[in-house]
Parts: C-alpha cells; structure tokens; sequence
C-alpha cells in the first residue's frame, strides 16, 4: 500500500483490506463520470455550472436489515431521488436501493467489500415492495418519515 491511498480521508471508514490506490482511483473516477451523466442529463457540459434551479437530492427514506451482530451488519437502503433540471424544468422522482455493509474494527464501524459480499448472499428483500406501507412493512422493511 502506497503513501497515497493511506491517506486518502475516506480511507478511515474503509476496512484495511480494501485500502489500495487501486481502489481509491477507482472510486474517484467513479465519482467523476456520475459528475459527467449529471450535467450531461441537465443540457449542460460537464464541469461548467449547472442551470439555475437545477438539483439533485437522495433522500433515504427506507431501510432493512439483512443481517446484525456485535460486530457487523448489513443493510438495503431505499433511497428518493429528486432532480431536477433547471427552475422551469418538471421535477423527475426515481427510488434507489443501496447495499450497506460494515464491521466493527478497531472500536470503529467499517465499509467493508468481504461484508457487503456476503450480505448480497441474503436472496430476500433486495427490493422494497410496492404497494404502500402495509406491504412494505410486512416485507421487513422499516420506513423512515420526515419531520414535517
């Protein structure tokens, strides 16, 4: 392992094992072509300025447990994503689910690729279900509901 990477501030949330320059480069060009789709999706080029009332917002908005214990656990994250374009542009909705996975090292949680893998073994409630919070809830998921 490089100087580099061992430096690199996301680095103290990241399991040992998967602190590489590799990886770091990876998840920075990563973050640099969802930069791109981004302005390239609001008409405009990429590292310019977007329009004016233009947004991105993830908001999640569910979660459920796939797996817990004293030093690790995983869960499906069910996120709200708003965007929209521009001020007079329509708002478009779209719902994300994400798979997190940490264990506890070192008196601290963290992400770790070995954990998520296994996680993604669990076949069940990848999904959130449709059909409002009855099902939803039934299925195992937990909603999380903003202050109003």
């Amino acid at each position: 392992m490089s100087t580099c990477a061992s430096t690199t501030p996301y680095n103290s949330y990241i399991a040992p094992e998967d602190r590489s320059d590799s990886n770091a480069g990876r998840i920075e060009l990563g973050a640099q072509r969802t930069d791109k789709n981004l302005h390239r999706r609001m008409g405009v080029k990429p590292g310019g300025p977007l329009p004016d009332g233009a947004y991105l917002r993830t908001t999640v908005v569910g979660f459920k447990v796939v797996k817990s214990s004293p030093d690790g656990g995983s869960t499906w994250l069910l996120s709200r994503v708003a965007q929209k374009a521009g001020e007079i542009e329509k708002e478009e909705i779209s719902y994300t689910g994400t798979l997190v996975a940490s264990r506890w090292e070192a008196g601290d949680w963290k992400l770790s690729t070995k954990s998520v893998l296994a996680a993604r073994q669990v076949p069940e409630g990848q999904r959130a279900p449709k059909g409002g919070d009855k099902a939803f809830n039934a299925a195992g998921w937990t909603a999380i509901r903003q202050a109003s």
